[in-house]
């Protein structure tokens, strides 16, 4: 699931997607990530096609990864760290349809119970089935 080409696949996949869906309608979007790794690679390869849609202000950039590490993950993955507040930040932006932030990257956050009437696009890139399926497509 998360070898390095595959994950490159999966980016210019979701790249070319999101920009032709954005041409017939504008909103945001969603990828749910297998690991708290494969989501950081894959915002990594994301901006590798786009470097244009990173930015490390928290207020800033087209993409953003949420989601909680733990200090044994290592750089890589605590880059994308968010504490609750931050969440709040990222969660106001996407729900912006003003804001530039159109895409963020979750393992689990946001897949129930979160609102954001301008999200329309969700990517699922990894196993789900049952409620957690259900939930998450109806949100």
């Amino acid at each position: 699931m998360g070898s390095e080409n595959r994950l490159a696949n999966v980016a210019n996949d979701i790249v070319s997607h999101f920009e032709q869906r954005q041409e017939v309608f504008e909103g945001k979007g969603m990828i749910v990530a297998m690991s708290r790794r494969i989501a950081a690679a894959l915002y990594a390869a994301i901006i590798k096609i786009r470097p244009d849609w990173h930015s490390d202000d928290l207020n800033k950039g087209v993409i953003k990864v949420v989601m909680t590490s733990a200090s044994s993950d290592g750089p890589a993955i605590a880059r994308h760290h968010t504490t609750k507040d931050q969440r709040r930040v990222l969660a106001d932006r996407i729900k912006d349809p003003a804001d530039e932030l159109k895409l963020v990257i979750v393992r689990d956050m946001w897949l129930t119970g979160f609102d954001a009437p301008s999200m329309h696009t969700l990517y699922i890139d990894k196993p789900m089935k049952g409620h957690n399926l259900m939930q998450a497509i109806a949100r």
